[in-house]
């Protein structure tokens, strides 16, 4: 590669993909069944594709898209992707990422505090999110267990069988949250509680917060609502969580993959993933 070589540089390529994304082709053409030696080319690539990806692809801001929690995104985090593809940046040292990492704390600073939180840092989405929770629970507070709802999303035993915990799913009410009577011993525990649920997004009871060893809130679908002035109450009781995860590609509007974790007390935390 040189600065010479056009793949490289911006040129009438880009605008011809905006181009194709106003205006899509309903032709499809098979894709090669065989791999080109030579390629196609970046133009023809574009022509080539637009139909099957633009084409055939779920619109999400459709009237007919309500059966699932994927929004639509905003048109400018298009162009905020589009940039951060150019620039790819890694956020592992400020020589690499000089303003990334400085939007990363400020988005946190901005936003952690609507939860009651200190810290913590983006990750690529809320499966991630409660795996880092998770192991900052068993690394500090050297729980003995992970506790969560029948109706939790699969990442937490993902995660409890990635840190090689044992995990324990408690029954639900009817109403679908998580029965206090089922509980048991949850002293030595991280009691995972889940602030809208994959299947209906029902709250468990947030009064819960606390009574483990370590409180962790997945609020993947509805921790937004924490900055809505209308409906931040049904959260309260969440800025008393050890940690919280939180998907920005729900109701943040973000495009996929992108999430929050936050820490009570990032202080502790940091040590026990850095």
């Amino acid at each position: 590669m040189t600065k010479q070589d056009k793949s490289f540089i911006p040129d009438a390529g880009l605008e011809h993909a905006i181009d194709l994304l106003r205006h899509t082709p309903p032709e499809q053409v098979e894709l090669p069944v065989t791999f080109s030696e030579h390629g196609i080319g970046e133009l023809e690539t574009l022509d080539l594709l637009a139909p099957h990806v633009l084409g055939s692809a779920t619109y999400l801001d459709s009237p007919n898209a309500l059966a699932h929690m994927d929004p639509p995104t905003p048109w400018i985090t298009w162009a905020t992707t589009l940039w951060n593809s150019r620039l790819n940046q890694n956020l592992l040292h400020p020589a690499t990422a000089p303003f990334a990492i400085k939007a990363e704390r400020k988005v946190i600073e901005w936003l952690a505090p609507f939860f009651g939180m200190n810290g913590g840092h983006m990750c690529s989405g809320s499966s991630v999110a409660n795996l880092t929770a998770l192991w900052t629970a068993r690394d500090t507070k050297q729980i003995e267990k992970i506790v969560a709802s029948k109706a939790a999303h699969i990442s937490i035993e993902k995660a409890a069988r990635i840190l090689g915990l044992p995990y324990g799913q408690i029954a639900t009410k009817s109403v679908g949250q998580i029965d206090p009577e089922k509980l048991g011993d949850i002293s030595n525990a991280c009691l995972v509680l889940t602030a809208g649920t994959t299947a209906t997004g029902v709250i468990d009871s947030l009064e819960l917060v606390g009574q483990a060893k370590w409180s962790h809130v997945d609020a993947a679908w509805a921790g937004p609502l924490r900055l809505s002035p209308d409906y931040a109450d049904l959260l309260d009781g969440i800025e008393k969580a050890d940690s919280i995860a939180v998907s920005a590609h729900k109701w943040f509007f973000q495009p996929k993959d992108s999430a929050l974790i936050m820490f009570r007390e990032p202080e502790m935390a940091n040590p026990a993933i850095s």
